[in-house]
């Protein structure tokens, strides 16, 4: 087995382990959140020491800037509910370490192939995304958008100063494309692990 760093769309990477034969620059098929994904292999045999260190980094990223949003006054809230949110997260437990997931097999040429209709979906979702969110005023930048390989999955990514109430655009965007819809904030999803 060997630990490998896998990189998806708008520099996206993360750690998985494989039983398979890898090289660099492959193409490789992963288990993703409740699926599968396309990736490209960056690094392999990465040591188990380095490993940990960036599963670490990555958990302290995502834990620091949901804490952030969480913070953040949401428009319309009073001042009882932000002090009880207060309260919630000063007694919330620190988040698990992230269980890495595993390298299924290579991907086959017909497979790297559709990525070019993936990522002409992704545009066309992304578009879509941003007028449904000006239509609603909402007060967030929709970046951009991503298919997990299966399509059981549509992030959106975007950028708010403050927290935005979006479950009306995610029900809306449900009724469009029929799959899960997630959305992320760059801060947590764009920034590469560091290489050591």
């Amino acid at each position: 087995m060997s630990w490998c760093m896998v990189e998806f769309k708008a520099g996206r990477a993360e750690i998985y382990y494989s039983a398979v034969p890898v090289e660099k620059d492959d193409w490789v098929i992963v288990e993703a959140d409740r699926g599968r994904d396309l990736g490209k292999v960056v690094a392999k045999d990465l040591p188990t020491d380095q490993v940990n260190l960036l599963l670490r980094q990555q958990q302290q990223q995502i834990h620091s800037t949901a804490q952030q949003q969480q913070s953040q006054p949401q428009q319309g809230d009073d001042p009882s509910q932000q002090q009880q949110q207060q309260h919630q997260q000063q007694h919330q437990q620190p988040p698990k370490q992230p269980t890495p997931k595993r390298i299924c097999r290579l991907a086959t040429t017909a497979e790297i192939t559709l990525l070019v209709t993936k990522r002409q979906d992704e545009q066309k979702a992304l578009l879509i995304c941003q007028t449904k969110s000006k239509q609603k005023k909402l007060m967030m930048d929709i970046v951009d958008a991503e298919y997990q390989w299966d399509r059981r999955k549509l992030t959106f990514f975007f950028v708010a100063e403050r927290r935005v109430d979006f479950r009306e655009l995610v029900r809306d965007l449900f009724k469009i494309y029929k799959t899960r819809i997630w959305m992320c904030s760059v801060n947590t999803v764009h920034k590469k692990p560091p290489m050591l």
